[in-house]
């Protein structure tokens, strides 16, 4: 089951380094998308609830933001708090150390990152959402997880100094 977890991280690994060489919000929101689909089944193959839970909720997340530019219903600020007080209820729920509030904590700060028009904001506040994670990660034995974490710090570190040069 271990290996089977860790093939699922990798393909979020994947999904997770494209959405920092996104400069479209819509192409950003969709890499994300993609990633959480291969988180919920890397985390609930490791028995990571907590870590499960924001992914999972993410996958709605993202569909609704996706549609927030096309669609009336899908632009009310109404939309992260249902969020991010989802996560919250369903991380109390599955409480058993400090740990488990590390992937909601970190959720809300994604749900808020995604939240803005501003895909630079969204890759700077993903700076401490991957620090977060990959204290998750150490506790819940996700080693591609904290790889991950490593590159997505490095890709969003790359992607700041392809802007600035430019």
């Amino acid at each position: 089951m271990n290996i089977i977890a860790q093939l699922f991280g990798i393909g979020a690994m994947i999904s997770l380094f494209c959405i920092y060489q996104q400069k479209e919000r819509k192409k950003l929101i969709f890499s994300k998308l993609s990633a959480d689909v291969f988180w919920v089944a890397h985390y609930l193959c490791l028995g990571g609830y907590a870590g499960m839970i924001p992914n999972f909720v993410g996958i709605f997340r993202e569909l609704v933001f996706i549609n927030r530019k096309d669609k009336k219903w899908a632009g009310s600020v109404v939309w992260p708090i249902v969020f991010i007080l989802i996560n919250w209820a369903l991380g109390f729920r599955t409480f058993h150390s400090v740990f488990n509030l590390l992937p909601i904590t970190a959720s809300t700060f994604v749900t808020i990152s995604l939240w803005l028009d501003n895909p630079r904001l969204t890759k700077l506040i993903s700076l401490p959402v991957s620090i977060t994670f990959m204290i998750y990660d150490f506790y819940v034995g996700s080693y591609i997880g904290v790889i991950n974490e490593s590159i997505a710090i490095c890709s969003i570190i790359i992607s700041f100094i392809k802007e600035r040069r430019k």
